[in-house]
């Protein structure tokens, strides 16, 4: 797939993997849509992404304020006329024990990180279907594969999100609807800092592992070629999240031990 004049949707475009992304689509000659609640961050990475020549379109927006998705799904069809590529890369961490986190912050993160997403994806399935073509690439996590202690809630909305595109890219196959599931281990992003603890408060604290994770923008050039060559599913990330993934398939009996061993936060 070439992303040369391209209308591509990115969510959660602000930081972090999103702004990676739009940089990397950007390059590639795409026109963008940026979303994300920091109007003020939206602002500076559209005008990184303008040097490259394609038209950027800030649309801030929480994406658990459902009732306005409809319209920013019409805003971005007045703006442009159709939809090539919906990013859905918002979202938030947890770093916090099963018992002690409260159960508000289980319902918190499945609304950012699950049912946003599917309330968005209901809007523009529509848009996709009528064009005849269309990608999502909801980015996922290897913790949708692999549920790490302190991240129960996490990986679960992630398994949850992995299994719902899994029923998209089957029912919407005929249509020319590519899903394209990125499932990325550690990325050097703040994701950790933003993560929510028990008490749904910012846990504030930067993960070892994410610290010495992959660059983002090598994740995102890496993304972004295995969305133009259709790839199902795309794990990027590091040695230790692969031998993981590797293990979980081969080896499953051995997971739980392995999962019992880990110390980092």
């Amino acid at each position: 797939m070439d992303f040369k004049n391209k209308i591509v949707w990115i969510t959660g475009a602000s930081s972090g993997i999103g702004e990676a992304l739009a940089n990397e689509f950007a390059s590639k000659g795409s026109n963008l849509v940026l979303s994300a609640r920091r109007e003020a961050e939206l602002q500076r990475v559209a005008r990184a992404c303008e040097v490259h020549g394609g038209s950027v379109l800030v649309l801030p927006f929480d994406m658990v304020e459902t009732a306005v998705h409809a319209q920013q799904v019409e805003a971005v069809l007045k703006t442009y006329g159709r939809i090539d590529v919906l990013v859905l890369n918002a979202g938030v961490s947890q770093r916090s024990f099963v018992l002690d986190t409260q159960f508000d912050v289980y319902r918190r993160l499945f609304e950012i990180n699950f049912f946003s997403i599917v309330h968005l994806v209901q809007q523009v399935i529509p848009v996709f279907q009528k064009q005849h073509a269309g990608v999502f690439v909801p980015i996922a996590s290897v913790a949708g594969r692999i549920s790490t202690p302190r991240r129960a809630a996490y990986g679960a909305s992630k398994h949850a999100l992995i299994g719902f595109f899994d029923s998209v890219r089957a029912e919407l196959h005929g249509y020319g609807i590519q899903v394209s599931t990125i499932l990325p281990g550690y990325i050097r992003t703040e994701i950790s800092l933003h993560a929510m603890n028990e008490h749904g408060e910012k846990y504030g604290k930067m993960d070892p592992n994410q610290a010495k994770g992959l660059d983002p923008a090598v994740a995102a050039s890496k993304i972004v070629a295995a969305v133009a060559v259709g790839k199902n599913e795309f794990f990027v990330g590091g040695a230790l999240e692969r031998f993981g993934l590797i293990v979980k398939q081969i080896a499953p009996q051995i997971m739980p031990w392995m999962l019992r061993k880990i110390r980092n936060t």
